[in-house]
């Protein structure tokens, strides 16, 4: 099982930079865990970034999973309806 983690500021401007990254770990991993224990702050670019990463492993057969998901990107992802899938 592979496992990666996400830092700093998740929103408009750094989380382009991050999807290339995230999509090559998650088409090369049976497998990956993604921890979000180094994120200080997250916009709803953020839980777009979440909620493509888990297209992106369904479509390549990887078991995705998201750790210590920052409290303020479970609150964002309850209000857009979207936390279970996440498993927040």
């Amino acid at each position: 099982m592979s496992r990666w983690e996400l830092k700093g500021v998740l929103n408009l401007s750094t989380v382009p930079d991050l999807w290339p990254d995230l999509a090559a770990k998650i088409r090369r991993s049976k497998q990956l865990t993604v921890s979000l224990a180094g994120v200080k702050s997250a916009t709803s670019a953020a839980l777009a970034l979440l909620l493509q990463g888990l297209d992106e492993a369904r479509k390549s057969g990887c078991e995705l999973h998201y750790e210590q998901i920052p409290a303020d990107l479970k609150a964002l992802a309850q209000v857009s309806n979207v936390r279970e899938i996440l498993g927040a």
